[in-house]
C-alpha cells in the first residue's frame, strides 16, 4: 500500500546514504524510481545525491516554486516509487503535492527536523502533521549521548542568529545531545556579553557619580550612592548571578586576588555586584580602574 514516509535525523545520521540504499533495494526489486532533491542543496553537483561516505545517483533536482506532483506526471513511464533527500527544503505547498501522489505511489522523504535555532522547518512540520509514516534516524553526539540538535558553528562558537538556511557540512555544522547544544548555547551567549562591554569600558571615563540626599543644615540622610551610567547597569544586570565556583572570595581580598580562570572571574565579577549594597562604588572603582576589563580579556581568551 502506498503511504507517505517521513525519515528524519540530525546531521551526520546517514540519512542520504539511507535513501541511496533504499533506491538501490527497490530498483534491485525491479522497481523504478524517481529520486527528487532541492536546488537549494549545493553540497553536490547539480542533478545528483551525493552522501558523506561515497555513494551517489543521478537525481531531478526541482526549485521552491515546483509542482512536484507535475514533475512526478511529466516522467515517461510513470516511476513506481518517490524517494526526496533533503526534505526540509520543500515548501508547505510541496509536502501537501507529495500527500497527495502517497495516494498512488510510496514517497519516502529523508531529512533534517529542526533547523540551527531547534526550530521546525516549513517543510519538516508538515511532514510531521501529515506523513503516514515517521521514523528516526538515529545518530550519536560527540560525547556519546543520542543527537537529536543541528549546530552551525563559525570560528568554533555556536551560532545563535542568522539566516534558516546556510548550506555546509562538517566544517558548518554539528550534531548535538540537548546537554551539549544548552553548553554550547551558555558559551556563546557569554562571549557575545563579554564582546559587548569589552567596546564600551575600552575607553570608559566614568561609571557613574556619586549622590548623597543631604538636609539643608548638611545632615547625611541616606546612606551614600553610585547612579551608574546605563552600560553599567546593563553590565550589573547581565553578569549578577554568576556564582563562585572553585575558589573562597572575600570582599577584602578581592582587589589583590588573581583570578585563575574564566569561572573565578566570572564569581569576581558577580560578588562585586552583590556586594555593592556593603561596599557603595565597588562596582564603580572596578570598572574605572580597568579591573573588570581586565577579568573580561580572560573570560574572552577561554571561550
Amino acid at each position: 500500500m502506498a503511504k507517505l514516509y517521513y525519515k528524519f535525523g540530525a546531521m551526520g545520521s546517514s540519512k542520504t546514504a539511507s535513501a541511496l540504499m533504499c533506491r538501490f533495494n527497490y530498483i534491485q526489486k525491479g522497481q523504478s524510481v524517481l529520486l527528487l532533491k532541492p536546488a537549494l542543496d549545493t553540497r553536490s553537483k547539480k542533478g545528483e545525491v551525493t552522501s558523506r561516505i561515497g555513494l551517489s545517483a543521478p537525481c531531478t533536482t526541482f526549485e521552491k516554486d515546483d509542482n512536484l506532483l507535475s514533475i512526478y506526471e511529466s516522467q515517461n513511464p510513470k516511476q513506481d516509487v518517490v524517494i526526496v533527500d533533503e526534505c526540509q527544503f520543500c515548501t508547505k505547498k510541496q509536502i501537501d503535492q507529495l500527500r497527495d501522489l502517497a495516494e498512488d505511489v510510496p514517497v519516502l522523504c529523508y531529512g533534517l527536523k529542526t533547523n540551527f535555532k531547534t526550530e521546525l522547518f516549513e517543510g519538516s512540520k508538515r511532514l510531521l502533521e501529515v506523513a503516514d509514516s515517521i521514523c528516526e534516524i538515529k545518530s550519536i553526539c560527540e560525547c556519546g549521548k543520542k543527537a537529536i540538535l543541528n549546530g552551525r558553528f563559525s570560528k568554533n562558537h555556536l551560532v545563535l542568529n542568522g539566516e534558516e538556511v546556510k548550506i555546509g557540512g562538517d566544517e558548518s555544522y554539528k550534531s548535538l545531545c540537548y546537554s551539549c547544544y544548552k553548553k554550547e548555547k551558555e558559551k556563546s551567549m557569554l562571549l557575545e556579553k563579554v564582546d559587548k562591554y569589552l567596546t564600551l569600558f575600552k575607553n570608559i571615563e566614568s561609571a557613574g557619580v556619586w549622590n548623597t540626599d543631604t538636609s539643608a543644615d548638611s545632615i547625611v540622610l541616606q546612606k551614600p550612592e553610585v547612579l551608574y551610567v546605563d552600560d553599567v547597569k546593563s553590565f550589573i544586570s547581565d553578569f549578577k548571578d554568576f556564582p563562585p565556583k572553585s575558589y573562597e572570595a572575600t570582599l577584602q581580598s578581592m582587589k589583590k586576588y588573581k583570578p585563575e580562570n574564566k569561572d573565578d572571574c566570572l564569581a569576581l565579577i558577580s560578588l562585586a555586584i552583590k556586594a555593592e549594597k556593603e561596599k557603595p562604588g565597588l562596582v564603580k572603582s572596578l570598572v574605572e580602574n580597568k579591573i573588570i576589563l581586565k577579568w573580561l580579556k580572560q573570560i574572552k581568551a577561554e571561550l
